[in-house]
């Protein structure tokens, strides 16, 4: 006989077959016991905090060096062997280490770089380490060093990977200031890329401020109206970066004793800058291309000492700047100039694109917002983060 349609009635209910709910019932009532696959949960923030209760990280590589250590056999940082180091840039598919006794090249044990998943670039410029020099590891030439450990990073500053937008690129770490820089000519600025760039910093919790080169190839009124686009939001440097500039005493005098990285379009004079700064760092410089946006001369991030103990890391130039993991309400809290706006709107979670009574709107209509500030918001929040 077919059984009865259970319809919810509390007399049926102690008729119908209830072996599969005791299993789950006894299967609940088990203790927990050791986790399989940990390495593979590692970076699930669920897991991690439900098992050891430990705090949130301060950026997404906090974790990241943590399991690098661990990996590598090693309770600490500051139990590994070898002597301290910093990355100083990259040669090839290995690294640079500049220690006490000068660089040289080392690299990280294939074993260790092929189980961490996530990053393009699992170690950055600007990381702090312990390598065994050149010489002192049988199992590496005799010429390269190899690196043991990664001291916990202070900050680093981070892009969406451009040619896969599931990975993240680490452009630098340990950092006291970004300077994102433009050429006000040749090629043309791009403010969507310089606000990618200054979103980037503030989501990071690395200062920011703007160098505008070539200021002398067009007239002075010109400069002063695209500096006074951004100045509300960070400092801006104007430099010509031709005979005696004073901004770049300024700048020079500025820059003392940070650890600081430059950003920037190719072709803007990020390597100029670095030589015009600090005289015999010989950072390769290159043309601007036909097409007006620049030529890739510096291929890789390279660190330079600066006097007073800081650094000076130059990039490669980019055409583009992915943004992602951030929601539009936190791009928008993340602009000071419509931040300071957010408050004043109808909705908590306003977007700033169409809902009512949007101060941020009103603004941009009474031109207290730049319009091309407010058209940068739009295409990171429509392009980057595919919000419809």
């Amino acid at each position: 006989m077919a059984r009865e349609k259970y319809k919810g009635g509390r007399s049926h209910a102690e008729t119908v077959d209830r072996k599969g709910l005791g299993r789950l019932r006894r299967s609940a009532e088990k203790p927990v016991g050791r986790e399989s696959n940990w390495e593979g949960r590692h970076e699930d923030d669920t897991f991690v905090e439900s098992h050891g209760h430990r705090e949130r990280p301060s950026h997404t590589g906090e974790r990241l060096i943590a399991r690098f250590n661990r990996l590598a056999g090693l309770g600490a940082a500051q139990s590994a062997p070898g002597v301290a180091g910093e990355i100083s840039g990259t040669e090839g598919n290995g690294l640079l280490v500049r220690t006490s006794a000068g660089e040289f090249p080392a690299s990280v044990r294939r074993s260790l770089t092929k189980r961490i998943g996530g990053v393009r670039n699992p170690l950055a410029v600007g990381d702090r380490v312990h390598v065994l020099p050149p010489g002192d590891d049988p199992d590496s030439p005799s010429t390269s060093g190899v690196v043991t450990a990664v001291e916990p990073r202070r900050n680093q500053l981070e892009r969406v990977d451009s040619h896969n937008r599931s990975l993240v690129h680490v452009i630098a770490a340990n950092l006291d200031l970004l300077l994102v820089t433009a050429a006000v000519a040749t090629p043309e600025p791009r403010a969507g890329l310089i606000d990618r760039y200054l979103l980037l910093a503030a989501w990071c919790g690395i200062p920011a401020v703007l160098v505008l080169t070539k200021c002398d190839l067009v007239p002075a009124a010109s400069v002063t109206e695209l500096a006074a686009i951004w100045r509300t939001v960070v400092p801006v440097h104007t430099l010509a970066l031709v005979g005696d500039d004073p901004g770049l005493v300024a700048l020079r005098t500025f820059l003392q004793g940070k650890s600081c990285v430059i950003c920037g379009q190719s072709g803007v004079g990020k390597s100029t800058l670095v030589n015009a700064l600090f005289p015999g760092t010989g950072a390769r410089i290159g043309g601007v291309a036909d097409a007006g946006h620049g030529r890739h001369t510096t291929v890789s991030a390279r660190s330079y000492l600066l006097p007073g103990d800081g650094r000076l890391i130059d990039t490669p130039g980019v055409r583009e700047c992915g943004v992602a993991g951030l929601t539009p309400v936190d791009v928008a809290l993340h602009y000071p100039d419509l931040a300071r706006h957010q408050p004043h709107c109808r909705f908590a979670d306003c977007t700033h694109r169409h809902e009512p009574d949007c101060a941020v709107l009103a603004a941009r209509d009474r031109g207290e917002i730049a319009a091309s500030r407010y058209a940068s918001y739009l295409s990171i929040v429509d392009e980057d983060l595919e919000t419809r």
